[in-house]
């Protein structure tokens, strides 16, 4: 199971996440199911605007790597500016997030799989709990319903 974290605090959410899924399925990654979306207060200390938030689970044949740069490109033509230029935490249009890749981690400079801060955040995790059951397992952190009740 592949599971991707979305994020939006400029903009028609809805709209951009409906436009990303779109460009999701000329990428070749397929939504299977999708959390409701969730609004959250700015995360971070720099951002201004309440984010939207879901977790979409996918197919996809694309390797990790590959479905990283496909989602930074997916970011960038919903508006997304450099992340090397815009400050961490910032609003922005849209953020994508590979949170879990099947069961492999992955620690690179480019990529950390499962995504190093999901345990600490509940924008992540609750809707998460959304679309697995309560024995999930994420690799190296443990069951999800653990990671929950220590939020």
């Amino acid at each position: 199971m592949i599971f991707i974290g979305l994020g939006s605090s400029i903009g028609d959410a809805k709209k951009i996440f409906s436009s990303t899924e779109t460009a999701f399925k000329n990428a070749g990654i397929h939504v299977t199911k999708k959390s409701k979306n969730m609004h959250c207060p700015p995360f971070g200390g720099v951002a201004k605007n309440e984010f939207t938030n879901a977790v979409w689970q996918i197919e996809t044949k694309l390797s990790p790597l590959k479905l990283l740069h496909t989602l930074e490109k997916i970011e960038v033509q919903h508006g997304r500016i450099d992340k090397n230029i815009q400050q961490r935490w910032d609003d922005r249009t849209l953020d994508l997030d590979i949170l879990i890749y099947h069961n492999q981690v992955i620690n690179t400079d480019q990529l950390q799989i499962p995504h190093p801060h999901m345990m600490h955040r509940d924008f992540v995790l609750k809707p998460l709990s959304e679309l697995v059951d309560e024995n999930f397992e994420i690799p190296t952190f443990g069951l999800l319903s653990e990671l929950i009740k220590n939020l």
